[in-house]
């Protein structure tokens, strides 16, 4: 590896943006090419970052040395994109959820460990200062009680409004509490779900459910439930929080920061740095340094999570709860 890291980008629209904002002042990192379908975007990416624009992904990688590749793209070709990249060794920051298809997802991981590449997943959150703070503030104190709510609109971006192409907000938006939930309380054993379809989204090209309840049983023990809606809108005050209850005391785990509730008062502890500076920091610090002890959700992490809210989804279309581990190991068959 050279001494200057080579970052590509394969999707080069808002995340893409985000994530190179926040890596291109580190003075080891340049950003070499981007890749996307569109070929404006890629330009407009290269254009205000640096680097070579493609429209094929495998063009950029077979054309451009890289050490590392971001994965921004729509949901559904996240895991094949990954397939594509481990050819070629580089190191692979993947948004989440990793795939829509479990079994592509799965042989992702599987190629990926038999490989030895360095890869994650993208969940902000577990880099916060907030939650490295609720680790502290939980230790190995009992969970009685995970209480994951995040209310919103209808997505920015409108190939989210269909499930068949982003999952629904579950799977697309409410998956980085469950990852939160998993990383204090254990494990997603068990989901139960039940949503609502178009009950109060009336948009032709709405094809999404816009209420979302789920009962979740987690591995160390804790139960919990989940609720999320795309029915609101965007000023809505309520933050996405993680709430668990303890003996005699609540922490939540906000994207902006921490709280501890006792009887003595409230206790806070804002983020001092934006949401993804962390996870962004942790991933070039492992490139940069072959440590991947810097790398708090691997890709099996990214897998679990992935299971447990397709899982829901099941769960919500049959009526029946699912586990999780039985549903993972009878998809990736």
């Amino acid at each position: 590896m050279s001494s200057t890291l080579r970052v590509g980008f394969i999707g080069a629209g808002r995340m893409a943006n985000l994530h190179a904002g926040l890596i291109a002042d580190e003075p080891d990192v340049r950003i070499a090419a981007a890749a996307d379908i569109d070929a404006a975007k890629a330009g407009a990416f290269v254009t205000r970052w640096g680097g070579a624009a493609f429209t094929d992904h495998r063009a950029m990688l077979e054309q451009t040395p890289l050490d590392a590749v971001y994965i921004c793209t729509p949901t559904t070709h996240h895991a094949a994109i990954g397939l594509d990249c481990l050819e070629f060794g580089v190191a692979l920051y993947v948004e989440k959820p990793l795939d829509l298809d479990l079994r592509t997802a799965r042989r992702f991981v599987a190629a990926a460990e038999a490989r030895g590449v360095l890869a994650m997943t993208g969940f902000q959150w577990r880099y916060s200062e907030g939650y490295r703070r609720a680790e502290e503030l939980i230790g190995d104190s009992p969970i009685a009680l995970a209480t994951l709510r995040w209310y919103w609109t209808r997505p920015p971006i409108r190939w989210m409004w269909d499930r068949s192409l982003a999952g629904g907000q579950i799977v697309d938006q409410n998956i980085h509490l469950i990852d939160v939930g998993s990383g204090l309380a254990g494990d997603v054993t068990t989901v139960y779900a039940a949503y609502n379809d178009r009950q109060a989204n009336y948009e032709a090209e709405f094809a999404n459910w816009d209420g979302y309840a789920l009962t979740l049983h987690f591995g160390h023990g804790a139960v919990g439930v989940c609720a999320g809606t795309y029915a609101l809108f965007p000023e809505i005050q309520f933050e996405p929080a993680a709430d668990f209850a303890l003996r005699d005391r609540l922490v939540r785990i906000t994207d902006k920061r921490v709280q501890l509730y006792t009887p003595g008062g409230v206790e806070t502890w804002p983020n001092t740095e934006p949401l993804h500076r962390g996870v962004n920091r942790a991933f070039i610090a492992a490139v940069r340094t072959g440590d991947r002890a810097h790398i708090r959700t691997p890709l099996r992490t990214g897998l679990l999570a992935t299971a447990t809210v397709l899982a829901a989804n099941h769960s919500a279309q049959t009526g029946a709860p699912v586990n999780v581990a039985a549903f993972l190991a009878a998809e990736g068959d």
